[in-house]
């Protein structure tokens, strides 16, 4: 047996046993950070209770609680009672309700509920409950033009069919979005008061491809539903023209936010092209000509009339002629009726000051189509 008899060997020995025995009872030791967590644990679970009350409350006005959610929405934007505009609206949910019932029969569970309301910027929305809203500023920038009021609740019934109004709100409302921005108290039972969701789901969470797709699907509920299918482009073409100053910016404020909307231009593009497909590639509009053409040819540069510009006006001439050149090759000849030129029995354009006459112009589509 070997034996330290010298003390400084013996000493450093202990030290070294001293080292090994505390290194290892600190290696046995819990991290501080476990710690930490331990400690947050009412909030973590607090937070995870705070969330699925959230979502049982939006699962509820979506469904069974939507009646209630609809009433809160009239309360918190005001409700138009204008015949001539609710009669509009009445129509253009009726044609297109029925259009979507047609590969979407589910709609018949969940019937939209809709109004106008009296805000007068620029906007519509769908939210939960397929509960839509038309503010009166629509029905006032569109002269109560039923093709082109047509076009921006298609757009909003594709985001309700489509359930991008219960997802982007799922997503908006979380527990501090709450806290912070309403105060909302999550404690206790129950759910979230009918008041609270209805002034924070309304457009919540949108995206852009969310955007792009009720664009993409409302061409087509237009079209089947027999709506002017160059509605959607002038619809644009309009809001372009009219946002070249500062007042016209803030009337169009809601549909402005770069991260969520496509811009207009490329808006008016994308239906422009469904136009010219709808039409069997016959009808088109050369934006920078502002002229209508059928077959590649030149039928006509309208004149700016009626408050509208002269492209605006020749998207919707051009739905007109995509219309009878959908339904196959144009045989009938077009004739000028009344100040009106018409192609296959539909009334293509009604001529105004600054337009070629309208026997001139049929002599024109009749030698292009």
């Amino acid at each position: 047996m070997l034996r330290f008899k010298n003390i400084a060997v013996k000493s450093v020995c202990r030290v070294l046993c001293f080292l090994l025995s505390a290194a290892l009872v600190a290696s046995f030791s819990p991290p501080p950070a476990v710690a930490i967590k331990i400690g947050n644990v009412g909030n973590i679970v607090g937070a995870a209770k705070g969330q699925e009350k959230i979502r049982k409350s939006l699962e509820y006005y979506e469904n069974d609680g939507r009646g209630e959610l609809f009433a809160e929405i009239k309360k918190s934007e005001g409700v138009n009672p204008d015949p001539t505009m609710n009669a509009v609206l009445d129509r253009i949910m009726q044609r297109l309700s029925a259009t979507v019932a047609k590969t979407e029969p589910s709609i018949k569970e969940r019937p939209y509920n809709y109004f106008v309301n009296t805000q007068e910027d620029f906007n519509a929305f769908c939210t939960l409950g397929h509960n839509i809203s038309v503010n009166t500023g629509v029905f006032y920038f569109f002269a109560n033009n039923e093709d082109k009021i047509a076009a921006v609740v298609a757009h909003e019934m594709v985001h309700g069919q489509r359930n991008h109004p219960i997802e982007g709100a799922k997503k908006k409302l979380t527990v501090d979005f709450l806290q912070k921005v309403v105060g909302a108290d999550l404690g206790g039972a129950g759910r979230l008061a009918a008041d609270v969701v209805a002034v924070n789901v309304k457009n919540a969470g949108i995206t852009k491809p969310n955007e792009w797709e009720a664009d993409n699907i409302a061409f087509l509920y237009l079209a089947d539903a027999g709506y002017n299918v160059g509605a959607p482009a002038a619809v644009w073409q309009r809001v372009i023209d009219n946002t070249k100053d500062k007042a016209g910016m803030n009337f169009f404020n809601n549909i402005f936010n770069p991260s969520t909307h496509p811009s207009n231009t490329d808006r008016r593009a994308n239906y422009a092209k469904k136009l010219t497909e709808y039409s069997n590639n016959k009808i088109s509009v050369d934006e920078t000509a502002g002229e209508v053409k059928v077959n590649g040819k030149p039928f006509l540069k309208p004149a700016a009339a009626a408050g509208m510009s002269g492209l605006e006006r020749a998207y919707l001439i051009a739905g007109n002629l995509a219309a009878v050149y959908h339904a196959g090759p144009v045989n009938a000849a077009a004739v000028a009726e009344g100040g009106a030129v018409r192609l296959g029995g539909k009334a293509i354009v009604t001529v105004s000051q600054g337009d070629p006459g309208a026997a001139e112009l049929a002599a024109v589509l009749n030698n292009i189509k």
